[in-house]
């Protein structure tokens, strides 16, 4: 199984107008894995964060109370967190 990041669609009309930043989808095609969104605070970004689980079986996991500064952050823990339950699980 292949997971891959894929960005969110962009907004459009007048809901791009104060759109905030887009996310990204950790997924294999099929099922969604985990989801990296920023964390907004009325209209101000303040960080990002990932949310697991899905429609997939890796248990449900939300990070909006410890946001991280960039996306890549947010990234990597949510790739790390997804890949060692699924290499828990196989075994």
């Amino acid at each position: 199984m292949r997971l891959r990041w894929k960005k969110e669609k962009a907004l459009t009309g007048l809901q791009a107008i104060a759109a905030p930043p887009r996310g990204y989808i950790y997924w294999d095609g099929e099922k969604k894995y985990a989801v990296v969104s920023p964390l907004m605070d009325w209209h101000r970004h303040i960080g990002w964060y990932w949310v697991a689980g899905w429609d997939s079986d890796v248990p449900h996991k939300n990070t909006c109370g410890e946001p991280v500064d960039t996306i890549e952050e947010a990234k990597e823990a949510a790739t790390k967190y997804v890949k060692e339950w699924l290499t828990k699980n196989d075994a």
